[in-house]
């Protein structure tokens, strides 16, 4: 009986190392899990096929089952690659943002367009940005003519020369800043451009009120991390751009819409500096090391296989690309052996069945991350033979025995069978 129990005890102890040393397979296996998967691939291929009838393009490209499990298998020696399938999910979120801000933008440079046009056509609109001109021109005139008049012997004369000297001075200033004015127009009628609003101000000398503009600036900095055009921070700020005061209603006209395209240049340039820190996080994950692998391998493996078949080969590279795997240097002999041939593990597996085995990868990795995880495993795994050995000890527990000695044989009674010598 002591044998009977040291040798189960010992069964114990091998289930339990084993289960620890394989704790990746035994805690990633589920019956239920690989039944469903069972079905959902039927599903997924069933359904293929019955597009392939309607469409003669392929509703997805199967790559051989043992290509998926050595690209997962690699992939898990670089854990930092991991996180691009989110990175690259999430710089496609940042580029629907950006498109939807880009349209917002067009929208509003047609609209800017037209109150261009109806400035440069209404009479009273025209005068405000004609006269800028008018000015240039009237200073640029009477400063030739009064620099024409200037004394030659200052000695004679010095009041004069001195009056002419400040004169010049005067007409040189107005005429630099009817030049800004000018270009300031310019750039404002300029179609495609997004202006400063403070800056046109600035330079047709109109009062501004700073505490509006400082709102409106304020405003346009918390817009940081916006994600669609009617963001509750947007609406706010379009009320704080209509509610705006400055001048007559052309410059208020011109001064909203400028504004309004300050705001959608902002939204659009807080996309992007997102988008290029999501970019900065995939090139520190080792994407470039990654696709730099992904080339050579492909390039190994299209080598060992005929011209026929290099087509299959790199819509097999193409898919994996998508999933974003570091592949194995043992790849080419894996594609040159699975590309004449769809049985075993050389079955081709759709996008279900690799997010299922993706999910698993991922799944063993944490597991064999985790000591204690691994330990319990391992105990469960011993498990069946722990009961075998409480059902024995239960059973040598309720039967009854009673020694005694009978001369020199000592002998063994039951109380419910014979005497045993």
């Amino acid at each position: 009986m002591n044998l009977i129990r040291g040798f189960l005890w010992t069964l114990v102890a091998v289930m339990t190392l084993q289960g620890y040393l394989h704790a990746d397979e035994y805690g990633s296996a589920s019956m239920i899990g690989g039944m469903a998967l069972t079905m959902m691939a039927w599903q997924e291929k069933m359904g293929s096929a019955a597009r392939s009838w309607i469409s003669s393009t392929p509703a997805f490209v199967g790559i051989p089952r043992v290509i998926v499990e050595a690209a997962l298998k690699e992939t898990a020696l670089h854990p930092g690659i991991q996180v691009v399938p989110k990175l690259r999910q999430t710089l496609a979120t940042h580029q629907r943002v950006w498109d939807a801000f880009r349209e917002e933008e067009i929208r509003w440079l047609l609209d800017h367009a037209d109150l261009v046009g109806a400035v440069q056509s209404d009479p009273d609109g025209r005068v405000i940005w004609t006269a800028w001109h008018d000015r240039l021109n009237y200073t640029a005139t009477v400063l030739l003519s009064v620099k024409a008049g200037v004394c030659r012997l200052r000695v004679l004369d010095p009041v004069a020369c001195d009056q002419v000297d400040r004169d010049i001075a005067v007409y040189e200033r107005e005429r630099k800043a009817a030049a800004v004015a000018v270009a300031a127009w310019n750039d404002v009628m300029r179609i495609g451009r997004v202006y400063s609003a403070e800056a046109w101000l600035k330079a047709i000398q109109r009062p501004a009120n700073h505490t509006e503009f400082a709102a409106v600036r304020k405003s346009l900095a918390r817009l940081h991390d916006v994600e669609r055009v009617t963001d509750l921070r947007i609406v706010e700020t379009l009320g704080m751009i209509r509610n705006i005061t400055v001048g007559g209603p052309w410059h208020r006209r011109l001064l909203q819409s400028l504004l309004k395209g300050e705001m959608w240049a902002a939204c659009m340039e807080h996309v992007r500096l997102r988008e290029g820190r999501v970019r900065e996080l995939m090139y520190s994950a080792g994407v470039q090391d990654m696709v730099n692998s992904h080339e050579r391998i492909m390039n190994a493996s299209l080598r060992v296989v005929s011209a026929e078949e290099r087509r299959k080969v790199q819509e097999w590279f193409g898919e994996m690309t998508v999933y974003a795997w570091f592949l194995p240097d043992e790849l080419p002999s894996l594609v040159r052996r699975c590309v004449g041939q769809d049985v075993g593990d050389c079955t081709r597996i759709g996008p279900t069945e690799i997010v299922a085995l993706t999910e698993r990868e991922v799944k063993r990795t944490r597991i064999m991350g985790k000591e204690v995880q691994r330990l319990l495993i391992g105990m469960w795994n011993a498990v069946p033979v722990v009961v075998v050995l409480f059902v024995m000890e239960l059973v040598l527990a309720c039967i009854p025995l009673r020694t005694g000695t009978y001369g020199q044989k000592t002998f063994v009674l039951r109380l419910d069978g014979p005497q045993v010598p």
